[in-house]
């Protein structure tokens, strides 16, 4: 195997680890919806509302982690995808793919929805007009300018 092919080898490779990697990130994600989902509900049954803030303020940081790892992980293989196909002209389903695949789809924006949704939480508590304390409105303010960063980083997609 020539060093060119053993190169092409390894970046397909990497694109695989990539793929298991993002479906682990949604797979996580959707999990850890559920269960701050289920663990709010019983919460709020037995903890003082200024508490049940420090809580949804404080679940949008662990999904902005997960999203600034899953885009990173999006862009470097969608980068290696079309390294990929400028050295092989043809090469076959990569090809295909790259060129079928719409920059903005639906189903693109619904596998991201557990990501995402709970980092709207912040925003839902100031609309609302709820009493946060001063730490509980720095808090707020640092998530949604989070939020907007994992939404800036998304605009590749749409251009």
């Amino acid at each position: 195997m020539d060093r060119e092919t053993a190169e092409l080898t390894n970046l397909r490779q990497e694109i695989l680890e990539r793929v298991r990697g993002l479906h682990g990130i949604l797979t996580v994600s959707s999990y850890l919806t559920t269960a701050f989902l289920i663990a709010g509900f019983i919460l709020v049954a037995f903890t003082p509302v200024i508490l049940m803030y420090w809580y949804v303020l404080l679940a949008p940081l662990v999904f902005v982690t997960l999203t600034f790892n899953y885009q990173a992980n999006q862009m470097t293989m969608e980068a290696v995808g079309a390294y990929l196909r400028s050295k092989e002209q043809d090469s076959g389903w990569e090809t295909f793919y790259g060129h079928h695949k719409k920059r903005v789809q639906l189903t693109s924006f619904l596998k991201i929805m557990p990501l995402m949704i709970p980092q709207l939480l912040p925003a839902i508590l100031l609309i609302s007009n709820a009493p946060l304390t001063d730490g509980q409105a720095i808090l707020a303010s640092v998530d949604i300018a989070l939020f907007l960063l994992v939404a800036a980083n998304f605009r590749y997609k749409l251009f």
